[in-house]
């Protein structure tokens, strides 16, 4: 079970719904995508240092997330499910293992964005996360519901994000 700041679950006991995003975190930096814009969370950004700011003792690197990218770029996100009760008959052996899940973010493409930007930027065997907060509070706040390693790309009109439970 996921620690949940206290703000976050009276949030939730008040009937307010979180918004999901996936943190795709790449060579480069994170990307975070969602099904609607990104208007408050991650409104920092972060520290590029392409002449403009310094790397000297101002700016400590990796202050902040770093995000390269945040748009609602999400079409649809797959199904989660965790089991409770043990698989094995084994009781023992159970309770030490679990069941590794499947992960799938359908992404838009329509205006071949990430097909422009992915033989540039490889994304597989790169870590994805999948998070659920509120806009409004700050980013440790935030729960992550999952995450694993991206296996598969298919893309298209609509780029399907395919991964495994790390």
């Amino acid at each position: 079970m996921p620690k949940m700041a206290i703000n976050f679950y009276n949030r939730i006991r008040q009937g307010e719904k979180p918004t999901v995003y996936c943190l795709i975190h790449t060579d480069m930096g994170y990307r975070a995508y969602a099904e609607k814009e990104l208007s408050q969370i991650f409104e920092v950004g972060g520290i590029y240092f392409d002449g403009i700011n310094k790397f000297d003792a101002s700016w400590k690197f990796g202050q902040g997330l770093g995000l390269l990218d945040k748009q609602g770029r999400v079409l649809s996100f797959g199904n989660f499910e965790r089991t409770i009760q043990p698989r094995k008959r084994d009781v023992l052996n159970s309770y030490s293992s679990k069941q590794l899940q499947h992960l799938t973010v359908t992404l838009d493409n329509q205006d071949r964005y990430f097909s422009r930007m992915l033989p540039n930027e490889p994304w597989l065997t790169k870590t994805i996360d999948f998070y659920a907060g509120f806009e409004a509070d700050p980013f440790r706040e935030h729960i992550r519901v999952i995450g694993g390693r991206i296996t598969q790309i298919s893309m298209g009109p609509k780029m399907i994000v395919e991964g495994d439970e790390r």
